[in-house]
């Protein structure tokens, strides 16, 4: 008797875990059908950043901050997020202090070990 009252306890919370999933699941789906408009800036799953410049049936382009495009499946994008960078470009001001750059300047606050 006693383990038909165990069994029915831990059928009924394996139910109710599987209800949460379910719904958890439901979430995730519904916030991964808003993500996908072009424009949106959007994060994947493995924490990938970009704007979705496509979409493709199953298939989305992201183009990242350094203007890459890249092809991922629809679900592994997560969420729409706000751009946590500011996306500016060099200009042509910026490349020509970067050519006249030519190497590391000295520092007054070094421990000692550097250049060894």
């Amino acid at each position: 008797m006693e383990f038909i009252i165990l069994l029915v306890i831990f059928g009924g919370f394996m139910l109710l875990m599987s209800r949460a999933n379910k719904k958890m699941a439901s979430t995730a789906a519904t916030q991964r059908e808003n993500a996908l408009v072009v424009g949106n800036t959007v994060v994947t799953s493995t924490g990938m950043i970009g704007v979705i410049v496509d979409i493709d049936g199953g298939v989305v382009t992201l183009e990242s901050a350094s203007g890459d495009e890249t092809q991922w499946l629809s679900t592994a994008i997560s969420s729409v997020i706000e751009p946590p960078y500011e996306h500016t470009y060099e200009s042509d001001e910026d490349e020509d202090e970067l050519e006249s750059y030519d190497g590391i300047t000295p520092r007054d606050d070094h421990d000692g070990l550097a250049g060894r």
